[in-house]
Protein backbone atom coordinates (compact mmCIF):
# COMPACT_ATOMS: atom_id res chain seq x y z
CA UNK A 1 0.00 0.00 0.00
CA UNK A 2 1.36 3.38 -0.93
CA UNK A 3 1.28 5.94 1.84
CA UNK A 4 2.08 9.59 1.99
CA UNK A 5 2.99 12.07 4.67
CA UNK A 6 1.83 15.64 4.61
CA UNK A 7 3.91 18.57 5.77
CA UNK A 8 2.06 19.64 8.86
CA UNK A 9 3.22 23.23 9.01
CA UNK A 10 4.19 25.86 6.48
CA UNK A 11 5.23 29.25 7.84
CA UNK A 12 5.24 32.43 5.81
CA UNK A 13 7.10 35.50 7.08
CA UNK A 14 7.29 38.80 5.23
CA UNK A 15 9.22 41.98 5.96
CA UNK A 16 7.91 44.34 8.61
CA UNK A 17 5.69 47.19 7.32
CA UNK A 18 4.55 50.44 8.83
CA UNK A 19 1.01 49.25 9.32
CA UNK A 20 1.50 45.69 10.54
CA UNK A 21 3.98 43.24 11.94
CA UNK A 22 5.33 40.23 10.04
CA UNK A 23 2.50 38.57 8.17
CA UNK A 24 2.13 35.10 9.68
CA UNK A 25 -0.01 32.38 8.18
CA UNK A 26 -0.01 28.65 8.83
CA UNK A 27 -1.24 26.06 6.33
CA UNK A 28 -1.77 22.33 6.67
CA UNK A 29 -3.91 19.86 4.78
CA UNK A 30 -5.32 16.33 4.78
CA UNK A 31 -6.42 14.05 1.96
CA UNK A 32 -9.63 12.03 2.15
CA UNK A 33 -11.65 9.73 -0.07
CA UNK A 34 -15.39 9.24 -0.58
CA UNK A 35 -17.40 5.98 -0.79
CA UNK A 36 -17.54 6.60 -4.55
CA UNK A 37 -13.74 6.84 -4.76
CA UNK A 38 -13.64 10.56 -5.43
CA UNK A 39 -10.63 11.83 -3.44
CA UNK A 40 -10.38 15.39 -2.19
CA UNK A 41 -7.93 17.55 -0.28
CA UNK A 42 -8.99 19.64 2.69
CA UNK A 43 -6.87 22.72 3.46
CA UNK A 44 -6.64 24.44 6.84
CA UNK A 45 -5.34 27.99 7.00
CA UNK A 46 -4.80 30.12 10.10
CA UNK A 47 -3.70 33.76 9.81
CA UNK A 48 -2.46 35.73 12.78
CA UNK A 49 -4.81 38.72 12.94
CA UNK A 50 -2.23 40.86 14.73
CA UNK A 51 0.03 40.77 11.67
CA UNK A 52 -2.60 42.10 9.23
CA UNK A 53 -3.21 45.67 8.10
CA UNK A 54 -6.68 46.95 9.01
CA UNK A 55 -8.33 49.93 7.31
CA UNK A 56 -11.37 51.91 8.35
CA UNK A 57 -14.53 51.09 6.40
CA UNK A 58 -17.84 52.94 5.92
CA UNK A 59 -19.41 52.10 9.27
CA UNK A 60 -16.35 53.39 11.13
CA UNK A 61 -15.02 49.97 12.09
CA UNK A 62 -11.75 48.45 10.89
CA UNK A 63 -11.28 45.38 8.72
CA UNK A 64 -8.49 43.35 7.10
CA UNK A 65 -8.80 41.46 3.82
CA UNK A 66 -6.56 38.65 2.62
CA UNK A 67 -6.30 37.60 -1.03
CA UNK A 68 -5.63 33.88 -1.44
CA UNK A 69 -4.79 31.72 -4.43
CA UNK A 70 -4.09 27.99 -4.34
CA UNK A 71 -3.30 25.76 -7.32
CA UNK A 72 -2.92 22.01 -7.64
CA UNK A 73 -0.73 21.07 -10.60
CA UNK A 74 -0.14 17.65 -12.10
CA UNK A 75 2.69 17.68 -14.61
CA UNK A 76 2.13 21.02 -16.37
CA UNK A 77 -1.66 21.10 -15.95
CA UNK A 78 -3.73 22.86 -13.28
CA UNK A 79 -6.17 20.20 -12.05
CA UNK A 80 -7.97 22.36 -9.50
CA UNK A 81 -7.55 25.78 -7.94
CA UNK A 82 -9.12 28.35 -5.66
CA UNK A 83 -8.96 32.14 -5.77
CA UNK A 84 -10.85 34.04 -3.10
CA UNK A 85 -10.71 36.68 -0.39
CA UNK A 86 -10.74 36.02 3.33
CA UNK A 87 -12.29 38.91 5.25
CA UNK A 88 -11.50 39.59 8.86
CA UNK A 89 -14.13 40.61 11.43
CA UNK A 90 -15.20 44.22 11.90
CA UNK A 91 -13.20 45.70 14.77
CA UNK A 92 -13.84 48.86 16.76
CA UNK A 93 -10.31 49.00 18.21
CA UNK A 94 -7.23 47.73 16.31
CA UNK A 95 -4.99 48.06 19.37
CA UNK A 96 -6.65 45.00 20.94
CA UNK A 97 -6.59 42.46 18.13
CA UNK A 98 -6.65 38.97 19.61
CA UNK A 99 -8.28 36.87 16.90
CA UNK A 100 -6.83 34.46 14.37
CA UNK A 101 -8.60 33.90 11.06
CA UNK A 102 -9.47 30.28 10.24
CA UNK A 103 -10.25 29.13 6.72
CA UNK A 104 -11.12 25.60 5.57
CA UNK A 105 -11.53 24.62 1.91
CA UNK A 106 -12.07 21.38 -0.04
CA UNK A 107 -10.90 20.56 -3.56
CA UNK A 108 -11.62 17.43 -5.57
CA UNK A 109 -8.46 15.79 -6.91
CA UNK A 110 -8.18 12.59 -8.93
CA UNK A 111 -5.34 10.24 -8.07
CA UNK A 112 -1.85 11.30 -9.05
CA UNK A 113 1.26 13.23 -8.01
CA UNK A 114 0.72 16.94 -7.37
CA UNK A 115 2.55 20.19 -6.84
CA UNK A 116 0.80 22.68 -4.56
CA UNK A 117 1.35 26.41 -5.04
CA UNK A 118 -0.05 28.70 -2.37
CA UNK A 119 -0.09 32.52 -2.56
CA UNK A 120 -1.33 34.83 0.18
CA UNK A 121 -1.42 38.62 0.23
CA UNK A 122 -2.47 41.21 2.80
CA UNK A 123 -4.56 43.46 0.54
CA UNK A 124 -3.93 46.63 2.52
CA UNK A 125 -0.40 45.85 3.68
CA UNK A 126 2.89 46.77 2.10
CA UNK A 127 4.31 43.25 2.01
CA UNK A 128 4.83 41.41 -1.23
CA UNK A 129 2.68 38.39 -2.02
CA UNK A 130 3.97 35.39 -0.10
CA UNK A 131 4.38 32.13 -1.98
CA UNK A 132 4.89 28.58 -0.74
CA UNK A 133 5.20 25.25 -2.55
CA UNK A 134 4.74 21.62 -1.62
CA UNK A 135 4.26 18.24 -3.29
CA UNK A 136 2.09 15.27 -2.37
CA UNK A 137 0.46 12.13 -3.77
CA UNK A 138 -3.21 11.18 -3.90
CA UNK A 139 -3.68 7.41 -3.91
CA UNK A 140 -6.19 5.08 -2.27
CA UNK A 141 -5.95 1.37 -3.09
CA UNK A 142 -9.48 0.25 -3.93
CA UNK A 143 -8.71 -3.38 -3.07
CA UNK A 144 -7.15 -2.86 0.35
CA UNK A 145 -8.00 -1.30 3.69
CA UNK A 146 -6.54 2.23 3.67
CA UNK A 147 -6.49 5.29 5.91
CA UNK A 148 -7.06 8.90 5.04
CA UNK A 149 -4.56 11.41 6.31
CA UNK A 150 -4.72 12.10 10.04
CA UNK A 151 -6.24 15.49 10.83
CA UNK A 152 -5.21 17.06 14.13
CA UNK A 153 -8.06 18.81 15.94
CA UNK A 154 -8.39 21.76 18.27
CA UNK A 155 -11.81 20.48 19.33
CA UNK A 156 -14.81 18.51 18.11
CA UNK A 157 -18.48 18.20 18.99
CA UNK A 158 -21.59 16.48 17.69
CA UNK A 159 -23.43 18.53 15.08
CA UNK A 160 -26.38 18.27 12.76
CA UNK A 161 -25.00 21.01 10.52
CA UNK A 162 -23.66 20.71 6.99
CA UNK A 163 -21.04 23.48 6.94
CA UNK A 164 -17.43 23.20 5.86
CA UNK A 165 -16.43 22.15 9.40
CA UNK A 166 -19.06 19.39 9.58
CA UNK A 167 -18.21 15.79 8.79
CA UNK A 168 -20.11 12.57 9.59
CA UNK A 169 -22.19 14.15 12.34
CA UNK A 170 -19.40 16.14 14.00
CA UNK A 171 -18.13 19.68 13.83
CA UNK A 172 -14.34 19.48 13.58
CA UNK A 173 -12.17 22.49 14.43
CA UNK A 174 -8.72 21.79 12.95
CA UNK A 175 -5.49 22.21 14.87
CA UNK A 176 -3.33 23.60 12.10
CA UNK A 177 0.04 23.38 13.87
CA UNK A 178 2.15 20.28 14.48
CA UNK A 179 3.59 21.79 17.70
CA UNK A 180 1.97 21.14 21.10
CA UNK A 181 3.20 23.55 23.80
CA UNK A 182 3.10 22.84 27.51
CA UNK A 183 -0.33 24.45 27.95
CA UNK A 184 -1.96 21.99 25.51
CA UNK A 185 -2.80 18.86 27.46
CA UNK A 186 -4.64 16.80 24.85
CA UNK A 187 -4.03 15.61 21.30
CA UNK A 188 -7.26 15.08 19.38
CA UNK A 189 -7.41 13.62 15.90
CA UNK A 190 -9.77 12.56 13.14
CA UNK A 191 -9.21 10.01 10.39
CA UNK A 192 -11.22 7.79 8.07
CA UNK A 193 -10.69 4.12 7.26
CA UNK A 194 -11.82 2.81 3.90
CA UNK A 195 -12.74 -0.66 2.57
CA UNK A 196 -12.72 -2.45 5.95
CA UNK A 197 -16.03 -4.20 5.19
CA UNK A 198 -14.75 -5.43 1.85
CA UNK A 199 -11.54 -6.77 3.43
CA UNK A 200 -12.85 -8.32 6.68
CA UNK A 201 -16.50 -9.02 5.92
CA UNK A 202 -18.35 -9.71 9.17
CA UNK A 203 -15.16 -10.34 11.15
CA UNK A 204 -13.99 -7.85 13.71
CA UNK A 205 -10.53 -6.39 13.50
CA UNK A 206 -8.24 -4.40 15.77
CA UNK A 207 -7.41 -0.72 15.64
CA UNK A 208 -4.23 0.36 17.41
CA UNK A 209 -3.45 4.01 17.91
CA UNK A 210 -0.36 5.07 19.77
CA UNK A 211 2.51 7.52 20.03
CA UNK A 212 6.09 6.56 19.20
CA UNK A 213 9.28 8.64 19.21
CA UNK A 214 10.32 10.05 15.86
CA UNK A 215 13.80 8.55 16.29
CA UNK A 216 12.74 5.05 17.44
CA UNK A 217 10.20 2.58 16.09
CA UNK A 218 8.91 1.82 19.59
CA UNK A 219 5.41 2.06 21.01
CA UNK A 220 5.16 4.11 24.19
CA UNK A 221 3.14 1.89 26.53
CA UNK A 222 1.59 4.84 28.36
CA UNK A 223 0.21 6.15 25.07
CA UNK A 224 -0.94 2.90 23.46
CA UNK A 225 -4.65 2.19 22.86
CA UNK A 226 -6.66 -0.56 21.20
CA UNK A 227 -10.21 -0.85 19.89
CA UNK A 228 -12.21 -3.59 18.22
CA UNK A 229 -14.03 -2.48 15.10
CA UNK A 230 -16.38 -4.07 12.60
CA UNK A 231 -16.22 -3.55 8.88
CA UNK A 232 -17.87 -0.48 7.38
CA UNK A 233 -17.72 1.29 4.06
CA UNK A 234 -16.09 4.12 6.02
CA UNK A 235 -14.98 3.80 9.65
CA UNK A 236 -14.80 7.13 11.47
CA UNK A 237 -11.89 7.43 13.91
CA UNK A 238 -12.19 10.27 16.38
CA UNK A 239 -10.20 10.15 19.61
CA UNK A 240 -8.31 12.21 22.19
CA UNK A 241 -5.03 11.29 23.87
CA UNK A 242 -3.94 12.86 27.15
CA UNK A 243 -0.37 14.10 26.53
CA UNK A 244 0.14 15.76 29.90
CA UNK A 245 2.86 13.20 30.75
CA UNK A 246 4.45 13.15 27.29
CA UNK A 247 8.01 14.54 27.46
CA UNK A 248 9.38 17.14 25.09
CA UNK A 249 10.44 15.69 21.76
CA UNK A 250 9.52 14.71 18.22
CA UNK A 251 6.88 12.04 17.76
CA UNK A 252 4.57 10.19 15.43
CA UNK A 253 0.91 9.54 16.07
CA UNK A 254 0.42 6.08 14.52
CA UNK A 255 -2.75 4.28 13.42
CA UNK A 256 -2.73 0.57 12.58
CA UNK A 257 -5.36 -2.02 11.74
CA UNK A 258 -4.62 -5.70 12.32
CA UNK A 259 -6.53 -8.93 11.74
CA UNK A 260 -7.25 -11.68 14.29
CA UNK A 261 -3.73 -13.07 13.72
CA UNK A 262 -2.24 -9.64 14.46
CA UNK A 263 -1.15 -9.25 10.84
CA UNK A 264 -0.88 -5.63 9.74
CA UNK A 265 -3.67 -4.55 7.36
CA UNK A 266 -3.04 -0.82 7.05
CA UNK A 267 -1.28 2.05 8.77
CA UNK A 268 -0.88 5.82 8.80
CA UNK A 269 1.15 8.26 10.88
CA UNK A 270 1.33 11.97 11.63
CA UNK A 271 4.39 13.85 12.82
CA UNK A 272 4.16 16.30 15.73
CA UNK A 273 6.36 18.05 18.31
CA UNK A 274 5.79 18.30 22.03
CA UNK A 275 7.25 20.83 24.47
CA UNK A 276 6.82 19.72 28.08
CA UNK A 277 9.86 20.80 30.13
CA UNK A 278 8.56 19.45 33.44
CA UNK A 279 8.88 15.81 32.33
CA UNK A 280 12.23 14.20 33.20
CA UNK A 281 14.15 11.17 31.92
CA UNK A 282 12.89 7.90 33.46
CA UNK A 283 15.78 6.25 35.34
CA UNK A 284 13.84 3.12 36.35
CA UNK A 285 15.05 0.98 33.45
CA UNK A 286 18.67 1.97 34.11
CA UNK A 287 18.61 1.01 37.77
CA UNK A 288 17.61 -2.62 37.17
CA UNK A 289 20.20 -3.34 34.47
CA UNK A 290 23.32 -5.39 35.15
CA UNK A 291 25.90 -4.56 32.46
CA UNK A 292 28.65 -6.90 33.74
CA UNK A 293 28.06 -9.72 31.22
CA UNK A 294 27.09 -7.47 28.33
CA UNK A 295 29.01 -5.78 25.53
CA UNK A 296 28.63 -2.49 27.41
CA UNK A 297 30.31 -4.00 30.46
CA UNK A 298 33.36 -4.88 28.37
CA UNK A 299 34.07 -1.18 27.75
CA UNK A 300 36.32 -0.38 30.71
CA UNK A 301 37.47 3.13 29.81
CA UNK A 302 35.19 5.87 31.07
CA UNK A 303 36.47 8.34 28.47
CA UNK A 304 35.87 5.87 25.64
CA UNK A 305 32.36 5.10 26.84
CA UNK A 306 31.55 8.80 27.27
CA UNK A 307 32.66 9.35 23.68
CA UNK A 308 30.53 6.42 22.47
CA UNK A 309 27.50 7.86 24.25
CA UNK A 310 28.12 11.22 22.60
CA UNK A 311 28.20 9.38 19.26
CA UNK A 312 24.51 8.59 19.91
CA UNK A 313 23.53 12.25 19.63
CA UNK A 314 22.21 12.03 16.00
CA UNK A 315 19.82 9.16 16.79
CA UNK A 316 18.78 10.13 20.32
CA UNK A 317 15.44 11.58 21.32
CA UNK A 318 15.36 15.12 22.67
CA UNK A 319 14.88 13.78 26.19
CA UNK A 320 17.89 11.46 25.82
CA UNK A 321 20.03 14.30 24.45
CA UNK A 322 19.23 16.57 27.38
CA UNK A 323 19.77 13.81 29.92
CA UNK A 324 23.01 12.48 28.42
CA UNK A 325 24.57 15.94 28.20
CA UNK A 326 24.69 16.25 31.99
CA UNK A 327 24.86 12.52 32.71
CA UNK A 328 28.18 12.12 30.88
CA UNK A 329 29.75 14.74 33.15
CA UNK A 330 28.61 13.22 36.44
CA UNK A 331 28.12 9.46 36.04
CA UNK A 332 30.67 6.83 36.98
CA UNK A 333 31.76 4.01 34.66
CA UNK A 334 29.05 1.54 35.74
CA UNK A 335 26.30 4.13 35.33
CA UNK A 336 27.55 4.96 31.84
CA UNK A 337 27.59 1.23 31.01
CA UNK A 338 23.98 0.95 32.16
CA UNK A 339 22.91 3.91 30.05
CA UNK A 340 24.71 2.61 26.96
CA UNK A 341 23.24 -0.88 27.36
CA UNK A 342 19.74 0.50 27.95
CA UNK A 343 19.98 2.73 24.87
CA UNK A 344 20.66 -0.14 22.50
CA UNK A 345 18.38 -2.63 24.26
CA UNK A 346 15.51 -0.16 23.80
CA UNK A 347 16.20 -0.12 20.06
CA UNK A 348 17.00 -3.79 19.45
CA UNK A 349 16.25 -6.12 22.37
CA UNK A 350 17.25 -9.19 20.32
CA UNK A 351 20.70 -7.96 19.30
CA UNK A 352 21.70 -4.65 20.93
CA UNK A 353 25.43 -5.27 20.39
CA UNK A 354 25.00 -5.95 16.67
CA UNK A 355 22.96 -2.78 16.30
CA UNK A 356 25.68 -0.76 18.05
CA UNK A 357 28.47 -2.22 15.89
CA UNK A 358 26.56 -1.42 12.68
CA UNK A 359 26.03 2.13 13.89
CA UNK A 360 29.69 2.46 14.91
CA UNK A 361 30.74 1.72 11.32
CA UNK A 362 28.54 4.57 10.13
CA UNK A 363 30.02 6.89 12.77
CA UNK A 364 33.54 6.05 11.63
CA UNK A 365 32.55 6.81 8.03
CA UNK A 366 30.88 10.09 9.02
CA UNK A 367 33.95 11.15 10.99
CA UNK A 368 36.12 10.48 7.96
CA UNK A 369 33.90 12.11 5.33
CA UNK A 370 32.35 15.06 7.15
CA UNK A 371 34.95 16.19 9.68
CA UNK A 372 35.15 19.99 9.90
CA UNK A 373 37.63 22.24 11.65
CA UNK A 374 37.28 21.56 15.40
CA UNK A 375 34.08 19.51 14.75
CA UNK A 376 33.99 15.72 14.47
CA UNK A 377 32.02 14.42 11.52
CA UNK A 378 29.14 12.95 13.52
CA UNK A 379 28.47 16.41 15.03
CA UNK A 380 28.17 18.21 11.66
CA UNK A 381 24.86 18.65 9.86
CA UNK A 382 25.81 16.20 7.12
CA UNK A 383 27.03 13.71 9.70
CA UNK A 384 23.82 13.98 11.70
CA UNK A 385 21.64 13.37 8.63
CA UNK A 386 23.89 10.52 7.48
CA UNK A 387 23.65 8.79 10.87
CA UNK A 388 19.97 9.47 11.46
CA UNK A 389 18.74 8.35 8.03
CA UNK A 390 21.62 6.37 6.54
CA UNK A 391 23.55 7.05 3.33
CA UNK A 392 21.52 8.91 0.67
CA UNK A 393 20.80 7.33 -2.70
CA UNK A 394 22.25 10.31 -4.59
CA UNK A 395 24.66 13.08 -3.57
CA UNK A 396 24.94 16.02 -5.98
CA UNK A 397 27.92 18.22 -5.04
CA UNK A 398 28.67 21.62 -6.54
CA UNK A 399 31.80 23.53 -5.56
CA UNK A 400 32.67 25.48 -8.71
CA UNK A 401 29.52 27.37 -9.70
CA UNK A 402 30.64 30.96 -10.34
CA UNK A 403 27.62 32.53 -8.60
CA UNK A 404 27.14 30.13 -5.73
CA UNK A 405 28.64 29.13 -2.43
CA UNK A 406 29.67 25.43 -2.41
CA UNK A 407 26.65 23.20 -1.80
CA UNK A 408 25.45 19.60 -1.79
CA UNK A 409 21.99 18.17 -2.45
CA UNK A 410 21.21 14.76 -0.97
CA UNK A 411 18.34 12.67 -2.33
CA UNK A 412 16.64 9.76 -0.54
CA UNK A 413 14.25 7.66 -2.61
CA UNK A 414 12.64 6.29 0.59
CA UNK A 415 12.98 7.84 4.04
CA UNK A 416 11.04 6.43 7.01
CA UNK A 417 7.91 5.88 4.92
CA UNK A 418 8.38 9.12 2.98
CA UNK A 419 9.26 9.29 -0.69
CA UNK A 420 11.53 11.55 -2.71
CA UNK A 421 13.09 13.48 0.21
CA UNK A 422 15.96 15.91 -0.23
CA UNK A 423 18.46 17.80 1.91
CA UNK A 424 20.34 20.94 0.86
CA UNK A 425 23.66 21.79 2.55
CA UNK A 426 25.97 24.73 1.89
CA UNK A 427 29.14 26.36 3.22
CA UNK A 428 30.65 29.80 2.83
CA UNK A 429 34.17 28.45 3.20
CA UNK A 430 35.10 25.17 1.54
CA UNK A 431 38.28 24.92 3.62
CA UNK A 432 36.25 24.29 6.80
CA UNK A 433 34.27 21.41 5.22
CA UNK A 434 31.37 22.46 7.50
CA UNK A 435 28.30 22.27 5.29
CA UNK A 436 25.17 23.53 7.05
CA UNK A 437 21.67 22.19 6.40
CA UNK A 438 19.48 25.00 5.00
CA UNK A 439 16.47 23.12 3.61
CA UNK A 440 14.78 19.74 3.49
CA UNK A 441 11.34 18.50 2.46
CA UNK A 442 11.51 15.64 4.98
CA UNK A 443 9.14 15.60 7.93
CA UNK A 444 10.68 17.07 11.07
CA UNK A 445 13.52 18.88 9.27
CA UNK A 446 14.18 22.56 8.67
CA UNK A 447 12.21 23.92 5.70
CA UNK A 448 13.09 27.05 3.73
CA UNK A 449 11.40 27.35 0.36
CA UNK A 450 13.76 30.24 -0.47
CA UNK A 451 16.91 28.20 0.12
CA UNK A 452 18.36 29.29 -3.24
CA UNK A 453 18.66 32.84 -1.93
CA UNK A 454 21.16 31.59 0.66
CA UNK A 455 23.30 29.69 -1.83
CA UNK A 456 23.40 32.53 -4.35
CA UNK A 457 23.79 35.35 -1.81
CA UNK A 458 27.45 35.19 -2.75
CA UNK A 459 26.86 37.35 -5.85
CA UNK A 460 23.51 39.11 -5.49
CA UNK A 461 21.15 40.58 -2.92
CA UNK A 462 18.52 37.96 -1.97
CA UNK A 463 16.19 40.62 -0.57
CA UNK A 464 15.85 42.23 -3.98
CA UNK A 465 13.72 39.41 -5.39
CA UNK A 466 10.15 38.55 -4.53
CA UNK A 467 10.10 34.81 -5.10
CA UNK A 468 12.24 31.75 -4.60
CA UNK A 469 13.08 31.26 -8.27
CA UNK A 470 16.57 32.31 -9.19
CA UNK A 471 17.04 34.84 -12.01
CA UNK A 472 18.87 33.39 -15.03
CA UNK A 473 22.60 33.26 -14.29
CA UNK A 474 25.29 31.47 -16.25
CA UNK A 475 26.35 28.27 -14.51
CA UNK A 476 23.54 28.25 -11.91
CA UNK A 477 22.21 24.73 -11.47
CA UNK A 478 20.94 24.46 -7.87
CA UNK A 479 17.22 24.40 -8.67
CA UNK A 480 17.76 21.95 -11.53
CA UNK A 481 19.84 19.65 -9.33
CA UNK A 482 17.14 19.80 -6.66
CA UNK A 483 14.33 18.90 -9.04
CA UNK A 484 16.39 16.27 -10.89
CA UNK A 485 19.15 14.97 -8.57
CA UNK A 486 22.00 13.22 -10.39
Amino acid sequence: MKRFLVLGLIVFIACTTIHAGNLQAFLSYSIFNTPDNEPYIETYLVVNGKTLTHIQIEDGSFQAVIDIQIMFKRNDSIINFGKYELMGPNLKDTTKISNNLLDVQRYALPEGNYKLEFLINDRYGEQDTLISYDSFTVHFDKNKMTFSDIELLHSYSKSEGEGILAKHGYELIPYVFDFFPEVVQNLSFYAELYNSKMVTGDDQFLLYYYICPFEIDKKLDQFFYMKRLKGEDVNILLNTIDINQLPSGNYYLVLETRDRNNELLSSAKKYFQRYNPNMQFNLTSLLVLDPRNSFAGQINSRDTLAQYIDYLYPISTDLEKDFAKQFIKEANLEELQKYFLNFWTERNPANPEGNWLEYKLLVDQANEDFRAIRIQGYRTDRGRVYLQYGPPNVITPSINEPSAFPYEIWHYYELQGQRDKKFVFYTKDLATNDFQLIHSNAVGEITNNRWQTIIYARTWDPYSVDDAVMPPTYGSFATDYYLQPR
